[in-house]
C-alpha cells in the first residue's frame, strides 16, 4: 500500500495540511446482464491510488481512471476502503461519478 500526502491547499481553516491517504482496497465492475452469478469485477487498488496521487484526491470513477472496462456493455459500480490519517473510510458509487476522497464526511452513527 502506498501513502499519499497531498499538497497543502485551502485557506488554512479546514484544508488538508498533512493528511496521509492509503488505498487499502478498491474494486470496479458489474454483474453481467444483471445476473447474480456472473460477476465481472477487478481489483483497482493501484489504479485508484495513482488517480488520487495525481489529482489531489478528486477522482472521476470511469473506465479511463480505473484502467479499462471489466464488463463491456454493463453499468459499472465501484467500492473502496481508504485510510485517511489511519481512519478507514468507505466509498461506493456508480460509473461516471466523482469522489473527493479528502473532503467526504463520514456517516454518523
Amino acid at each position: 500500500m502506498q501513502r499519499h500526502t497531498p499538497t497543502p491547499y485551502g485557506d488554512g481553516h479546514g484544508g488538508i495540511d498533512s493528511a496521509a491517504l492509503t488505498v487499502k482496497y478498491a474494486v470496479y465492475g458489474a454483474l453481467a446482464g444483471g445476473n447474480e452469478n456472473s460477476s465481472q469485477a477487478v481489483d483497482v487498488t493501484n489504479a485508484l491510488q495513482t488517480a488520487i496521487d495525481s489529482s489531489q484526491g478528486i477522482v472521476r470513477i470511469d473506465n479511463g481512471t480505473m484502467g479499462g472496462d471489466p464488463s463491456h456493455g454493463n453499468k459499472k459500480h465501484f467500492g473502496a476502503c481508504v485510510a485517511l490519517d489511519a481512519q478507514d473510510r468507505f466509498f461506493a458509487c456508480e460509473e461516471g461519478q466523482t469522489i473527493d476522497f479528502f473532503h467526504t464526511i463520514p456517516p454518523s452513527g
